[in-house]
């Protein structure tokens, strides 16, 4: 997919989502790519729907789950009836042998079976971005009016996070699109750590809550990897900064 209407180079709001899509998929070249990052983080819309693309791509993965096979009896009756469906369309084949079907004519539906499901994604990330929008930080209205707001890019204070190492994963659902920096403050002083933890400026988490690692206390950082339903978990001390990369836990999930 590409943004047909305005071309990559003119990329921004209002930005396509199909666009960001191919961003977020990692199939535009490593130059655009580095380019494009630091827009789409900068603003508030793309960041939304770049969050909900992988909500959505998590809430796809979840399909793939094991499932039983089919039973025998509903097996066969399914062959026989593939068979007298192949005997209808093809009277003059031989039994048993497959119709020969145009290699080129396999390439398009495959094609466009891919693009109506890269479509449907688009179309869902979108739906929960302007959600997103609509209502910063997917939070309903508090009842109460003296509630100060939290910072901007910053979401209100979370109960802590404890996680074990071996049990990561179920960090993903409780960390997307939360911003709780806990003892660091902002998003400057996670940027601080994650620089001295070797991270390119582009890496921009997509979830940070405070909480504890295998019983030690740390900021939980989830970023995103450039594959499918992948994400990557980083467990910073407290106390980590420039010169300090205090990493309790680097390790990818999904």
């Amino acid at each position: 997919m590409t943004d047909e209407s305005r071309g990559i180079e003119a990329a921004g709001p209002p930005w396509s989502v199909d666009l960001l899509a191919d961003l977020h998929a990692g199939v535009l070249d490593d130059d655009e790519a580095a380019r494009l990052w630091p827009l789409v983080q900068a603003d508030p819309e793309a960041r939304a729907i770049i969050d909900a693309l992988e909500a959505t791509t998590a809430d796809l993965a979840d399909l793939s789950a094991d499932v039983p096979p089919m039973p025998a009896e509903f097996a066969a009756r399914l062959d026989a009836a593939i068979a007298e469906e192949s005997r209808r369309a093809f009277p003059q084949q031989q039994p048993g042998v497959a119709p020969v079907v145009s290699l080129d004519a396999a390439r398009r539906r495959r094609n466009k079976r891919i693009g109506w499901i890269s479509g449907v994604v688009a179309v869902a990330a979108a739906a929960v971005a302007a959600v997103a929008i609509a209502i910063p930080g997917g939070t309903s209205p508090s009842s109460g009016g003296n509630v100060a707001a939290p910072p901007p890019g910053q979401s209100a204070p979370q109960p802590p996070l404890n996680l074990r190492s071996d049990q990561a994963a179920s960090a993903v659902g409780q960390m997307q699109g939360t911003f709780d920096y806990g003892p660091l403050g902002g998003a400057d002083a996670l940027q601080r750590c994650l620089t001295a933890a070797g991270f390119a400026d582009t890496a921009k988490p997509i979830g940070v809550r405070q909480g504890s690692i295998d019983g030690q206390p740390a900021v939980l950082t989830l970023l995103t990897t450039g594959q499918l339903a992948k994400f990557r978990l980083v467990a910073f001390t407290p106390t980590c900064g420039s010169d300090n990369a205090g990493v309790l836990l680097d390790k990818v999930i999904g």
